[in-house]
């Protein structure tokens, strides 16, 4: 009974503590294309659906059909809606901070008082760094690798202590949904060795045992190496992108990061940038942090009395540095950025237990003390994971943080630049930001922000600027698969009553095969356009459609122009 509530605690507390991030809510960045905006994944659990997540080697850049059958789950078994998504997050999470418990029992047994080893998994689980990868809808392959790595480690342990088949096959089957729920999960087999030499040190070591995992590991890895470089619907990307000095240099700044946010996380958001080639952003923090963290292994390693102390440093130290090696960006396309808070997920399991066996040693001595520390780092760390949480409700609110940070993140200009025109009327702030975002990193989303805006102004320059952005989608309409270029480039022609163009390219806008953003105002333009160039029957039979919709504006104007052609009341249908 007293296990049962030592592992209830942790859960409910931080199921308690994300629960404020289940809202409606949601980030454009890869929300949409992994859930609603994936045709596979929207139709639900379907045996069709289901080898569609596994043959799409490309989609999203990144091959992890079991996260997206979990995302199918959610369309099935409660409707989808972002809502939905977050709840699943968040329980998801609090399950993993019961497998941390239990994988810190098992690891360090008798030596560490449970209360200990429940604190430590609480204190991972509710530490600001963990935000992201809980309440990004996207992050949620973090949550599901390390679920199926920490089940599989704990099997693993058992396996070594008491031997079976059945228990090594069951590791073998865990590690290898963790890899197919996100291919980081190839560091398993090292880190399943690191776990047999902590546990068992004097066995005899049988490399046959690894095998089978590095099998496994070397196929996912080829397989996510397809899916970085050949990403579905979008150009092939170059796996050397960026020079090796510049990878080992920009790692070494990220492992010092890691270290520093977990130590003092504070300012905490998405989408940390990397400068390619240059120095990278807190390059100097980044590699004193880590040049003082090697300086501490190094110290405890050697000052340490007890032999047991000195392999838990080492393990610990090794097991965090392995499940990190994967996301530095030495591998692979490094994107735009080679760290990130969610990647912290799984390795800073391994530094738990250091903070389980500190609070230990402090509880030999006061344990009163201990208590109330731990008690004072957890409710601390929850004081600054609920505003951090908040931000991720929206993309404004989460880049408006980021661009605080870093000011010429092109992204969070890019975001915030859209933002300030379409909701806060500051067109003139919005296109300088757009603008500024597209110079510091060209973009086609961007470019496509921007002609939008400024055919919507449409100041004297602004459709010449326009017509210069889309230049190349003017040349071949399907190069814009959202349409949103496509969109710019109409409302300019329609503006300049160039009517046959608006509705070429109207048409071309509203079949855009990855469109994403609200059709209303498009058809209603587009029916507009075919009224003027005498397609009336075309125009009507859309202006009937709009009727229909819920938006009451659309409906109104919809009824109007149809009125308008129906009584022949109308000479040329203008922008409104």
């Amino acid at each position: 009974m007293r296990r049962r509530l030592l592992g209830a605690g942790p859960f409910l507390v931080t199921l308690a503590v994300f629960a404020v991030g289940i809202t409606n809510g949601h980030l454009n960045l890869d929300d949409w294309g992994y859930t609603a905006g994936c045709a596979f994944v929207r139709g639900g659990l379907s045996l069709a659906n289901v080898r569609t997540a596994f043959a799409d080697l490309g989609h999203g850049g990144i091959w992890m059909p079991l996260t997206y059958l979990s995302y199918m789950a959610d369309f099935s078994l409660f409707g989808g809606g972002w809502a939905v998504h977050h709840a699943v997050n968040a329980v998801l999470h609090a399950a993993n901070a019961v497998l941390v418990l239990l994988f810190l029992r098992a690891l360090l047994g008798a030596r560490v008082r449970p209360w200990a080893c429940a604190a430590a998994a609480l204190l991972w689980a509710v530490h600001p760094m963990r935000v992201e990868a809980v309440t990004w809808i996207a992050s949620r392959k973090e949550e599901l690798w390390t679920l199926f790595a920490l089940a599989g480690l704990l099997v693993w342990t058992r396996f070594l202590v008491r031997s079976g088949k059945g228990l090594y096959l069951a590791t073998l089957a865990l590690f290898a949904a963790s890899m197919l729920a996100k291919p980081t999960a190839v560091c398993l087999p090292v880190l399943a060795c690191l776990t047999a030499r902590f546990v068992a040190p004097t066995a005899p070591r049988r490399l046959g045992r690894y095998l089978p995992m590095l099998a496994c590991a070397l196929a996912v890895g080829f397989v996510a190496v397809v899916s970085q470089t050949r990403p579905t619907g979008l150009d092939a990307v170059d796996l050397a992108d960026t020079s090796v000095a510049w990878r080992l240099l920009n790692a070494a700044v990220s492992l010092g990061l890691y270290v520093s946010h977990v130590v003092w996380p504070v300012n905490l958001h998405l989408d940390y940038r990397a400068v390619f080639g240059g120095w990278p952003l807190d390059g100097w923090q980044g590699l004193l942090v880590l040049a003082a963290t090697v300086g501490a292994v190094g110290c405890a390693g050697t000052r340490l009395a007890s032999a047991p102390a000195r392999r838990l440093v080492g393990y610990a130290a090794w097991a965090a540095l392995v499940a990190v090696l994967p996301v530095l960006g030495l591998l692979g396309v490094t994107g735009d950025k080679a760290y990130a808070d969610r990647y912290a997920y799984l390795p800073a399991v391994f530094l738990a237990l250091l903070v389980a066996a500190a609070l230990e040693a402090l509880a030999r001595r006061r344990a009163g003390l201990a208590v109330a520390l731990a008690m004072a780092l957890v409710v601390g760390e929850i004081a600054l994971s609920v505003p951090t949480i908040r931000a991720f409700g929206s993309d404004r609110t989460i880049y408006a943080r980021v661009w605080a940070d870093d000011p010429d993140h092109w992204r969070a200009l890019r975001v915030l630049g859209a933002e300030a025109c379409a909701r806060e009327n500051r067109l003139a702030d919005g296109i300088a930001m757009l603008r500024k975002s597209l110079r510091l990193r060209p973009s086609a989303s961007t470019a496509a922000s921007l002609a939008y805006v400024l055919a919507i102004r449409g100041e004297p320059g602004d459709f010449a600027d326009v017509r210069r952005l889309g230049a190349g989608v003017l040349k071949n309409v399907r190069r814009d698969r959202e349409g949103l270029m496509l969109d710019a480039l109409a409302i300019a022609a329609f503006r300049e009553e160039d009517d046959e163009e608006a509705v070429r390219l109207f048409g071309a806008a509203l079949t855009a095969p990855a469109r994403s953003h609200n059709n209303l105002h498009a058809m209603l333009n587009f029916g507009y356009a075919l009224a003027n160039v005498g397609r009336t029957r075309e125009a009507l039979g859309l202006f009937a459609k709009l009727r229909a919709v819920s938006d009451a504006g659309i409906r109104r104007r919809a009824a109007e122009a149809a009125a308008q052609v129906q009584t022949g009341a109308f000479a040329r249908f203008a922008w409104q």
